[in-house]
Order: structure tokens, then sequence, then C-alpha cells
């Protein structure tokens, strides 16, 4: 699955990242919004509050992470091209032609 996902393109790696961490999100704020306010939940309110609050945590840290990478991607690729800009090749001119014209 891992070989899958890293042999995607970038657009479709950062779409899965994202669904991936809107998931969590939504499975952290069930747990802390629903499961923590319950009356008497079987590991008691305390955990489901920090597991609930640590995966909403994660899943917000998860998709600044995935534009943190974009950003920076980009900037790659700018500086890549900007490098190519400075160094293209030229040809010098055939001298045999210059001095047969004059």
């Amino acid at each position: 699955m891992l070989k899958y996902i890293m042999s995607t393109r970038l657009r479709q790696r950062v779409f899965m990242g994202i669904a991936g961490c809107f998931v969590v999100f939504i499975l952290g704020y069930y747990v802390l919004e629903y499961i923590s306010t319950m009356e008497d939940p079987p590991l008691g309110n305390t955990v489901y509050i920090l597991i609930g609050s640590a995966l909403v945590f994660s899943s917000v840290i998860g998709v600044l992470m995935i534009i943190k990478y974009l950003y920076d991607y980009k900037k790659q690729q700018e500086r890549r091209d900007r490098r190519r800009k400075k160094h293209k090749l030229f040809y010098l001119k055939d001298q045999k032609k210059e001095t047969d014209s004059d």
C-alpha cells in the first residue's frame, strides 16, 4: 500500500493525506465531544478528552505539514529553474565564416 501511495503523483498524495487528516479530525472530534461527555465512559472522561484532543491536534498539524511540504516543493522547483536559466549553454561563433565575410 505504501509503495502505491509513493508512486502516485504529488497532487494525489496530498489529496490522500488531507483526506486522512480529515478522517482523524472527525474521529477526534467525535471522541472529544460525544464520548468524553458521557456520564460514565469505560476509561473515564479524562482519557477520552486527552485522546480526542490529541487526534484533533495531530490532524491539524498534519494538514499544516502537508501545506508546508507543497510550498517547499514549489520553491525548490523554482530554484532549480532559476539555476538552469543562469547556466544556459551557448556556442561560440565559427571563426571561419567571420573571416570569409571580411
